[in-house]
């Protein structure tokens, strides 16, 4: 019987425990700070997420628009860790760019390198091949540029 009563007086603080608190669940999705709080971490984590994704992206189009001389250890970072992907038709652009910022950094054997692989993706550019076959010919390394530029003839001719 005395457990009996026992049980029941821990049933109603139990029940009253709940029934006590200044806000339960219900009230505290609801409630407008939370909501805000909610989504202004979320948001956080997601650009964190997009900035981690696209670090490389975002590092390529700031030295691509700086005037000034790029960073060498940056411009190396990039080039490393563009060089290990293999670029799609629709990633020509980010090479280019690369290219560009080399070439401005005075890293012309790397930007060779950029170039013949855009011309590897996209041997009908004849933008491409036409500074390729430029920087090869800066390089004194006529006999590879001289094949860039009969192609180009070929195809101005042809």
């Amino acid at each position: 019987m005395q457990r009996e009563i026992i049980k029941e007086n821990y049933a109603k603080k139990d029940a009253n425990r709940f029934e006590t608190l200044p806000m339960n669940s219900t009230k505290l999705i609801r409630s407008k700070w939370f909501i805000a709080t909610f989504f202004f971490f979320y948001f956080g984590i997601l650009w964190g997420f997009f900035q981690w994704v696209y670090k490389s992206e975002i590092l390529l189009r700031s030295l691509y628009k700086s005037n000034g001389p790029p960073d060498s250890d940056q411009v190396v970072m990039l080039y490393n860790s563009m060089m290990k992907k293999v670029p799609g038709r629709q990633d020509v652009n980010a090479y280019y760019r690369l290219g560009k910022i080399l070439t401005k950094a005075e890293k012309r054997k790397e930007a060779i390198k950029v170039l013949d692989k855009i011309i590897k993706t996209t041997p009908e550019n004849q933008r491409i091949r036409l500074w390729l076959a430029i920087e090869l010919y800066n390089q004194q390394r006529y006999r590879e540029a001289e094949k860039h530029f009969v192609i180009l003839l070929r195809n101005k001719t042809g």
